[in-house]
């Protein structure tokens, strides 16, 4: 089973037909951004003056200014198919957005970035004419030659981007620069000096309560370097048997999962780095030793690290050892981590995405994709959790509530539910999606959590599968 940045990484094709088929049809959301998902503290206030709390399913027009504190997280999508993704401690203008439906001339898409970070994937306006789309900071703007990045105000005031898909340009004073996907470049806080190539790009602000003393998350398409590869920061995790782990590959069509959804965990075996390299599926006793290449890998505090491999996976039994091979469109999604201590018994909580890998096919027949957006509250007293999700993959956009799962008394969960798909139809659901959700919560007084997902009922007949590492305040 397969799993992309933050999160908003397509292939240009992929990217265009996502924008396309999303953009709105009824004519009463002209001109305006709708609120997919809010979290935490997020308040908008618009051009009279009044402010109020952003909540799901809200409107957003040219004028508003959207502020999000320390737990607050956004997801706008404008009527132009176009997604911004506020992160936590982020100032947020809409300038001037105006699309009646058609590129005409009359569509503009202005925007404002003043403190904190935002993903972005660009939708019609400015496809036509590219000086309509322009997002400005104090110390730069920028424009569009492509659809998808990562854009962060540093603390001197510098404009840091990464580019996920497509081109964007830097502008200042001093020059223009262009940034390709996989890239990254900064404008300094003196605008008369041209913008410069970045080895790392922006990083997202941690989720919110992180102490000032614990290390940056590293979240899937964050931290980038020059050719778009990850980059990993230490603490690793250490080779040992007491691990809680969740997992999923699913290979070829019509074939047994390599890896079925769900709780597998003895024996992991870590790199230097946290990444890990081997492990022994608890339910089959199936040795995978991961022998190809680490795509998507992240890791916090000591106590989670996930990932995506793709290449040679060495399954062994007691028959021997088979090797498989995942393409780069497929992968082994895992989330491995601390097994949770002083677990609550009571108190509801909820957990933030920190990263995850890239959504797949089952079948890669498609590039890997994005999770938008991903949350899990868990009600100790009740023993109950439920997962909010939100993925794109092949130009199609899957979104989930989840019915009330179980947290057994290990600290293991189960959720499923029912959703809906967007976009691209080819990669739709035949009536409703079927999310599958297996997890366990981590580390002292279950401070974080890790699932793995898988999306059924699709028209292919294939899933999309992946893998979350969340937090809580």
């Amino acid at each position: 089973m397969k799993s992309t940045p933050n999160r908003f990484r397509l292939s240009p094709r992929g990217a265009m037909v996502a924008i396309v088929s999303a953009v709105f049809s009824n004519p009463a959301l002209a001109n305006t951004g709708k609120v997919d998902f809010a979290i935490g503290n997020v308040t908008v206030t618009g051009s009279d003056g009044r402010g109020q709390p952003l909540t799901k399913g809200a409107e957003v027009k040219s004028g508003d200014k959207i502020v999000s504190s320390v737990d607050g997280r956004a997801q706008i999508r404008f009527s132009d198919g176009a997604y911004v993704s506020l992160q936590p401690n982020t100032e947020f203008d809409v300038k001037q957005y105006r699309y009646s439906g058609k590129t005409d001339g009359s569509e503009s898409a202005l925007f404002g970035l003043f403190k904190g970070a935002i993903r972005t994937v660009t939708g019609l306006v400015g496809r036509a004419n590219k000086s309509r789309y322009q997002i400005t900071t104090t110390t730069a703007t920028i424009g569009i030659r492509g659809t998808g990045g990562l854009i962060a105000i540093g603390p001197d005031g510098s404009t840091l981007v990464t580019g996920t898909s497509g081109i964007w340009t830097l502008s200042n004073k001093g020059g223009t620069i262009d940034i390709p996907a996989g890239s990254a470049g900064i404008a300094g806080a003196n605008v008369n000096v041209p913008p410069q190539p970045a080895t790392l790009g922006p990083v997202v602000p941690p989720p919110p309560s992180a102490p000032p003393q614990l290390l940056p998350t590293i979240v899937q398409g964050d931290v980038v370097n020059l050719q778009g590869g990850p980059v990993s920061l230490l603490p690793p995790l250490v080779s040992g048997p007491a691990y809680e782990l969740a997992g999923v590959a699913a290979g070829p069509v019509g074939a047994a999962p390599i890896l079925p959804a769900g709780l597998s965990a003895t024996n992991a075996v870590f790199d230097s780095s946290g990444a890990l390299t081997s492990f022994t599926d608890s339910r089959s006793g199936t040795v995978y030793s991961l022998a190809g290449t680490q795509k998507d890998f992240g890791t916090i505090d000591g106590v989670l690290a996930w990932g995506r491999w793709t290449g040679q996976i060495d399954l062994t039994t007691s028959g021997g050892t088979t090797p498989v091979t995942l393409s780069l469109n497929d992968g082994l999604h895992y989330v491995v981590g601390m097994p949770a201590t002083s677990v609550p018994t009571n108190g509801t909580f909820t957990y933030n995405m920190i990263g995850s890998s890239s959504p797949t096919f089952g079948n890669g027949v498609a590039a890997p994709g994005v999770v938008n957006s991903a949350s899990l509250v868990g009600d100790f007293g009740q023993r109950t959790v439920s997962v909010n999700l939100s993925a794109t993959a092949g130009g199609t956009t899957y979104t989930f509530v989840s019915a009330a799962g179980t947290i057994s008394p290990s600290a293991t969960f189960t959720a499923a539910g029912t959703g809906t798909s967007s976009g691209a139809p080819t990669f739709g659901c035949s009536g409703g999606c079927q999310l599958g959700v297996n997890g366990f919560f981590s580390g002292a007084g279950a401070t974080h959590a890790g699932m793995v997902y898988q999306i059924t009922g699709l028209l292919i007949g294939t899933s999309v599968n992946g893998a979350i590492a969340l937090k809580r305040p």
